[in-house]
């Protein structure tokens, strides 16, 4: 791995570090308590990038802030969590181990943070208790961000737990948004959920996460104001994106109010999906009369840092530009924005985004849960797929009827169904029909209970058909925590090593445990290229070398290294040979290009054929309860015979009726074009 050269912080007067790695939970709330004023934590290694930069942020830039973040007089630096661990393993080729190593190295005397989605961790779907304690136990964080997008605190106790008997510090958060349901007396009831959970306060700080940036000054100052009262002793970390444009007066509000933490990031880093910029905030904070403890001087270095490598990124911005107030009635999480517009972007429906984000708006006040992973995928996914097919059906015009529609019924009708005429009762009934599988796992209980109860029963009509009694009957108020069954471990660690073909590391079980199928493939990437995401700065890596003679130096293990383009031949039948030196050893590459020979893409037509629903990756052929099925297996209908992963969500593929599997058209992780043929399946008699 390459060797960082330490940056010597320069106009740091005194030693600003308050709390560091191995002081007890205990220890590092009394340690908040006694500092005079507020202090701040950095989410630049984790949630910045998230937010406006899709997560493409290297720990090759990022490892450049480590030496300054180390003098700086953080609380934490949030670098682990979220959406990074997915995206590093399966885009940027990064593990959150290797990171996490690397940071300590770096900066020593600094908290990490993670966050982590209970049950979900770091995935999309709930995980059982015993994956969940195997996975927190082997991961090196001192500080536990733990949210539920229910905020329902059951479903955070393994987690819990967990952290706490390791005596790392647990941060429990409540998921704010603005709605009429979403009271003070709401979330004081979620409040006194958590403390009974954790056994007090003395040893948990807690997080109000508004990951939406939707909270006002007043409306934030009155909810910490209210959480206060009631428990005074407790320490309050305030969290929040910028989209709305009224970020740094509602941080400063909330540290009136008697929050002791708040989130920033770099000047340089912010954007419009992010959070409040440090400089900014310490400045304001300090004219209004509230001290900031934070090395200023070093975290104008930091910023100058930010600004040498951004410049890398700007292709990950999002592509829509400037603050959106109109968040306060879409509730597009920060987390979610860039994403779902390169999504919008690949799939050709970037004009579509607006009547995405009003069909949204409409559906927050039918479905109520917070737009937080996984949520906002469940939210975006499944107003995407209804304004997506409008617009197939009946184009423009479609759309915009789809719109009016919602909006009678929504906030003229007050949801009214028998206010509606038949056919809008009818169009109703078919609104979900074709919702993603886990919008309609959310309807049934498998995520855990609702914030405000279930939605009203036309929503499972329309959802579920002529199963929709059925679907309301089953449906469960237990969390998952109650209803998984514990993963055989021994078992998916033995399907590892046969995959990979060598005993796995428990790091690499861990990935497996988490994102079965990147994991692989990461695995595979590394396994034939090395340590080269670490190393390779980031234009190299992103763009490579783009004209002959030139050379890219890195240093690999303690030696220096170089890669010089010597030549690009002619194509021939598709293939470039691609000339090189590496380290002075001349080697020739062959390169298919686009016009390289393709595999005929086949489309279901027929009875039997079964066609792919949407653009995908093949997750599975066959289904949990018998495995991968095979040519000649018999089927049922309604079972389960494959599965794509589209956006961060499963989508499970049912056969339409009992027969014979004939013929798999597709294998493992290929990536599928709607209507594409999967699988032939012959009916029995």
């Amino acid at each position: 791995m390459e060797t960082s050269t330490t940056i010597q912080p320069t106009g740091a007067q005194g030693d600003y570090t308050f709390v560091r790695p191995g002081m007890t939970a205990r220890e590092l709330v009394q340690a908040v308590r006694d500092l005079d004023g507020v202090c701040l934590t950095s989410v630049s290694m984790r949630d910045a990038g998230q937010s406006d930069f899709k997560n493409r942020h290297r720990i090759f830039d990022l490892k450049a802030l480590a030496p300054l973040f180390n003098t700086m007089g953080l609380f934490s630096a949030e670098t682990h969590g979220g959406a990074r661990w997915h995206v590093g393993i399966m885009n940027r080729r990064e593990s959150p181990f290797e990171e996490t190593r690397l940071l300590r190295q770096l900066m020593p005397n600094v908290l990490l943070q993670t966050l982590i989605r209970e049950t979900n961790m770091w995935g999309y779907r709930p995980y059982p208790k015993n994956v969940i304690e195997y996975a927190v136990s082997q991961v090196d964080i001192d500080v536990w961000r733990c949210f539920s997008f229910l905020n329902d605190v059951r479903n955070m106790r393994t987690v819990a737990e967990t952290v706490m008997k390791r005596g790392r510090l647990f941060e429990p958060a409540i998921s704010f948004t603005v709605a009429d349901w979403a009271t003070d007396a709401y979330y004081l009831g979620v409040v006194r959920e958590i403390v009974a959970l954790c056994g007090g306060v003395d040893e948990i700080m807690l997080c109000i996460k508004d990951m939406a940036g939707v909270g006002n000054p007043a409306r934030i100052g009155q909810l910490v104001t209210t959480i206060k009262q009631h428990y005074p002793e407790l320490l309050i970390h305030y969290h929040r994106h910028v989209t709305d444009g009224l970020a740094l007066p509602a941080l400063f509000a909330a540290a009136q109010a008697g929050a002791k933490i708040v989130d920033v990031q770099e000047d340089a880093l912010v954007r419009f999906y992010g959070h409040p910029p440090i400089l900014g905030v310490q400045a304001y904070f300090e004219e209004g009369g509230i001290h900031v403890h934070l090395n200023r001087p070093v975290a104008e270095q930091a910023n100058q840092k930010v600004r040498e490598w951004i410049g890398h990124y700007e292709w990950a911005e999002s592509p829509f530009k400037g603050y959106d107030h109109g968040v306060t009635k879409h509730r597009m999480p920060g987390g979610a924005f860039p994403s779902s517009f390169e999504q919008a972007e690949k799939g050709g429906f970037l004009h579509l985004m607006p009547a995405v984000l009003r069909v949204m708006g409409l559906y927050n006040q039918i479905v109520h849960y917070f737009d937080v992973t996984p949520g906002s995928q469940i939210t975006w996914v499944t107003c995407s797929g209804i304004v997506n097919r409008y617009a197939k059906e009946q184009g423009e015009a479609g759309v915009k009827r789809l719109i009016t529609l919602l909006s009678t019924f929504v906030e003229e009708q007050g949801q009214n169904l028998a206010a509606m005429s038949e056919a809008e009762r009818d169009e109703l009934l078919q609104l979900f029909r074709n919702a993603p599988g886990d919008f309609k796992n959310l309807l049934v209980g498998s995520y855990g209970r609702l914030p405000v109860g279930w939605p009203a029963d036309w929503v499972y009509q329309s959802a579920f058909g002529d199963e929709w009694q059925t679907k309301i009957k089953g449906r469960t108020d237990l969390s998952p925590l109650e209803t998984l069954t514990d993963d055989n471990l021994a078992k998916i660690r033995q399907s590892l090593a046969e995959a990979i073909g060598r005993t796995p590391t428990e790091e690499e079980f861990v990935l497996y445990l988490m994102h079965p199928k990147d994991a692989l493939s990461f695995i595979e990437f590394r396994e034939k290229y090395g340590v080269a995401p670490l190393v390779l700065p980031t234009d190299v890596w992103r763009n490579g070398l783009l004209r002959t003679g030139q050379k890219v130096n890195f240093e690999l293990d303690g030696k220096p290294c170089c890669i010089e383009l010597v030549s690009v031949g002619a194509e021939h039948e598709g293939v470039i040979h691609v000339v090189m030196k590496v380290n002075n050893v001349t080697r020739v590459y062959p390169v298919a290009t686009p016009r390289a020979k393709k595999v005929e893409i086949r489309r279901a037509k027929a009875t039997g054929d079964i066609g792919a629903p949407i653009n995908g990756s093949v997750w599975r052929i066959g289904n949990p309860k018998r495995g991968p099925i095979q040519v000649g297996d018999i089927i049922r209908k309604g079972e389960e015979v494959a599965n794509l992963e589209a956006m961060k969500m499963e989508n499970a593929i049912l056969a339409p009726f009992d027969g014979r599997i004939a013929e798999i058209c597709v294998k493992l992780n290929d990536i599928v074009q709607e209507g594409q043929l999967l699988l032939v399946i012959e009916k029995t008699v």
